[in-house]
């Protein structure tokens, strides 16, 4: 997908949840699974881990 589609996506759906809020409407939360070993292929995975333990903080 290119990036321009994807912002555009996110902010439409970013601009959908701000107006049900503004209803009073509940917002159903939206999770998404990422595997950041796949994600971030040039780090090693004791250098993810490392930063894991960090931002975990």
């Amino acid at each position: 997908m290119p990036a321009d589609a994807e912002l555009s996506n996110l902010l439409s759906r970013r601009q959908r949840i701000n107006e049900e809020l503004e209803e009073g409407k509940e917002v159903k939360k939206q999770y998404k699974f990422v595997n950041v070993y796949t994600e971030f292929h040039e780090l090693s995975r004791r250098e993810i881990k490392q930063y894991e333990e960090t931002f975990n903080r």
